[in-house]
């Protein structure tokens, strides 16, 4: 759905339809499950945020003034800080991480869960603020100045997190493909009779 699809919800939601709010929430749902998913890391709290962050949504629709974001960078913005919250109590308790890979997240086949594991594990080597930063633009498609109005830093300190974590991610999968290829020299060849 595009962005002014999602503001013209967002309108008839907070004029009173029901129907529109609910098809709105729907909507920003799956958005809302991938970031918390992405940029936390740890299975063990995604569901719990992900149902604060809808709370919130539904409970501050009346205040959504729409008109410096789109309800999904609101969405956004909002699903961010219920993770750094999130993030603070998991440090706080010293919780483990669970990168182990949830398809169902994306709605992926099988085959690509190993793809979306490695992702996530190389997602939570990046610190914090450039995870967040590379999950917003490189995954969701957001420019740096909707990024950083969700994460509440400038455009370019975004932009800047961004392409830092891409280097890192880029260097790291770099040295995966190098190992994997050396791996794949020492292994014996199919034996020929």
């Amino acid at each position: 759905m595009t962005g002014g699809e999602l503001a013209a919800l967002a309108r008839q939601a907070q004029a009173g339809d029901s129907v529109a709010r609910d098809e709105l929430l729907v909507e920003l749902y799956c958005s809302v499950r991938k970031h918390i998913y992405l940029v936390l890391g740890s299975r063990a709290l995604v569901d719990d945020a992900v149902q604060e962050t809808m709370f919130a949504l539904y409970r501050g629709l009346a205040g959504f003034r729409g008109d410096t974001s789109s309800p999904r960078t609101w969405a956004l913005a909002i699903a961010t800080r219920v993770a750094y919250r999130m993030r603070a109590k998991e440090a706080r308790y010293d919780l483990t991480e669970d990168v182990s890979a949830d398809a169902s997240v994306f709605d992926l086949a099988p085959a690509a869960a190993a793809e979306l594991e490695m992702l996530q594990r190389a997602l939570a080597k990046l610190t914090p603020k450039k995870r967040d930063a590379f999950v917003l633009i490189a995954i969701f498609e957001l420019s740096a100045e909707e990024a950083g109005r969700v994460l509440e830093i400038p455009a370019n300190t975004a932009a800047s997190q961004y392409r830092h974590a891409r280097a890192e991610l880029h260097a790291r999968f770099k040295r995966f493909d190098e190992t994997a290829q050396l791996r794949g020299a020492e292994a014996p060849g199919p034996v020929e009779s």
